[in-house]
């Protein structure tokens, strides 16, 4: 449904928002991109900025002329933060509801999303142009957003007005990593030697004394045990345990009971 929205942008003046325009109309599931004037010289900038939508910017055509890119679109929604008189706006919210509503029930028709470029927006003459205007809200503040992040908030609307209406559509998911497996879990020699370890570290910088190093030790090995260590973080542990002995010995602290090698027990 989304891809009968193309992003039409206007007299673009910087590659790096022609660039992260394409990235938003691959993100969100829009129709495509085009280039009416565009000024900005710098190619290698809106490359880098369309990372990952590289074809949507190689394939978006660069015209000269607005009439050309709207071509026969019925549907023509300028994106403005200037209101004009005897023109009706709507928040693009409310836009992005009403346009997947009517797709819906009559379905969808050939949609120019029009932008302006990034100093003056949408001229009169382009405004001309338009069916319906929108107007995405904003501190009064700073009422103009920059052009890309402007593509992306109309994108990312129209995408969540379509799954509200088709919960099961394709959408991206969070990624998920793997989790360690369970034979990844620190064993009981590991945690062992980390803790003693540990102890050997609190009492290097007078974090613990003698007297009390062993209560101490016991709380952080119930917290430790709460979290069920994989055996990379018992070893990151370690490796912090022995930078503080590093640095208790550096400072002329001592170490009451430590090694004077920094370490209590076998390394893995």
């Amino acid at each position: 449904m989304l891809e009968h929205c193309t992003v039409v942008l206007a007299r673009t003046m910087f590659g790096g928002n022609a660039g992260a325009a394409a990235r938003a109309v691959k993100n969100t599931g829009l129709g495509g991109l085009v280039l009416v004037e565009p000024s900005f010289q710098d190619e290698s900038e809106a490359v880098m900025f369309a990372h990952g939508a590289e074809e949507i910017l190689d394939r978006a055509p660069r015209l000269d002329s607005l009439t050309e890119a709207i071509g026969e679109a019925p549907r023509v929604v300028g994106f403005t933060a200037r209101r004009r008189q005897r023109r009706r706006y709507e928040p693009l919210r409310t836009f992005a509801r009403r346009w997947v509503d009517e797709a819906v029930e009559k379905g969808p028709v050939g949609t120019v999303l029009l932008f302006g470029n990034e100093r003056e927006g949408l001229r009169t003459a382009e405004l001309d142009h338009c069916t319906e205007l929108v107007w995405i809200p904003s501190a009064p503040e700073q009422p103009s957003y920059n052009l890309a992040q402007a593509v992306l908030l109309a994108g990312y609307e129209l995408l969540m007005a379509r799954l509200e209406h088709d919960p099961s559509m394709p959408a991206l998911t969070p990624r998920q990593t793997r989790p360690p497996r369970p034979d990844h879990l620190a064993g009981a020699d590991e945690l062992d030697d980390l803790f003693a370890h540990l102890r050997s570290a609190f009492l290097a910088v007078g974090y613990a004394y003698p007297h009390t190093v062993d209560s101490m030790v016991r709380s952080w090995r119930e917290m430790f045990s709460r979290a069920r260590l994989y055996r990379r973080e018992a070893k990151m542990l370690r490796g912090l345990a022995r930078q503080i002995q590093w640095a208790g010995r550096r400072a002329g602290m001592g170490d009451e009971e430590s090694p004077s090698s920094g370490d209590t027990a076998r390394e893995r």
